[in-house]
């Protein structure tokens, strides 16, 4: 391995380059960036002792995202000729069975990722009432502070078109007036799955937080459930300012959410 300086601002790894080297992060923090209009959208931070770029190096696969040092860090950098070459020189059959493992290990994390995602679901047919409300005063200011009340599904929430833009002939219940790259004309919508109540987001191109999880096209699951109570949505990257509560109320108010 290797031990590299990355000064603040230093771009590590570049969105659609080549999956190059495995990294270990010894000391400070990175962003996790997705490129959205020519300008870099953050989606997550990772700090010291995170281990990145390793499935890129495995499968063979470019990069979907740049990783960008937020400060001064030091990474250890393991290129893939050598990663590799350990494999090919001391059990030539060991890369392959690591790259069938691996495959079948994001399987599984899916599946797990689907059923924690899906785990505390609110029954459409246990449903009194659902409210869409502000959290962030970009929203309020559009929304106003009494939020909606969702009496038809499915409900869509998006971002009006942009002059010359076309966005096809689909709309949004809910467009918002916000930046292309901060939302999608149509970012995600409020509906029914398999007796559930679901966000779906739809192929967004930064995807949408639901309770701390992102669910997009480039992840693991496009849906999730929402669950009775309180549930945080935002819609775009980490800075994104359109964020939302959706209050998921039962028939019976005595039941426990």
């Amino acid at each position: 391995m290797e031990e590299k300086k990355i000064r603040a601002g230093d771009v590590i790894y570049q969105e659609g380059g080549p999956g190059d080297a495995v990294f270990i992060l010894t000391k400070g923090e990175i962003e996790v960036l997705r490129e959205v209009d020519h300008k870099p959208v953050r989606l997550a931070v990772l700090r010291t002792g995170a281990i990145f770029g390793e499935m890129g190096v495995i499968r063979g696969k470019p990069r979907s995202t740049t990783v960008r040092a937020m400060g001064d860090v030091t990474l250890m950098t393991i290129p893939a000729e050598t990663f590799l070459s350990a494999f090919q020189r001391d059990n030539p059959l060991a890369l392959s069975i690591l790259q069938m493992l691996c495959e079948r290990l994001l399987q599984a994390d899916n599946r797990l990722m689907e059923q924690r995602l899906y785990v505390d679901g609110a029954r459409v047919d246990e449903l009194k009432v659902i409210r869409l409300l502000a959290a962030s005063p970009e929203v309020e200011a559009q929304i106003g502070s009494e939020g909606l009340t969702i009496d038809k599904l499915p409900f869509h929430v998006g971002r009006s078109a942009l002059p010359g833009e076309s966005v096809g002939a689909k709309r949004s219940e809910l467009m918002l007036h916000a930046l292309a790259g901060q939302m999608s004309p149509l970012q995600f919508a409020i509906e029914e799955h398999e007796g559930r109540l679901a966000l779906h987001d739809l192929g967004s191109h930064l995807g949408t937080l639901v309770n701390g999880v992102r669910i997009a096209h480039f992840e693991r699951a496009d849906m999730a459930d929402l669950r009775f109570g309180e549930n945080r949505i935002q819609a775009g990257g980490l800075e994104s300012p359109y964020r939302f509560h959706v209050i998921v109320e039962r028939k019976d108010s005595a039941a426990k959410s």
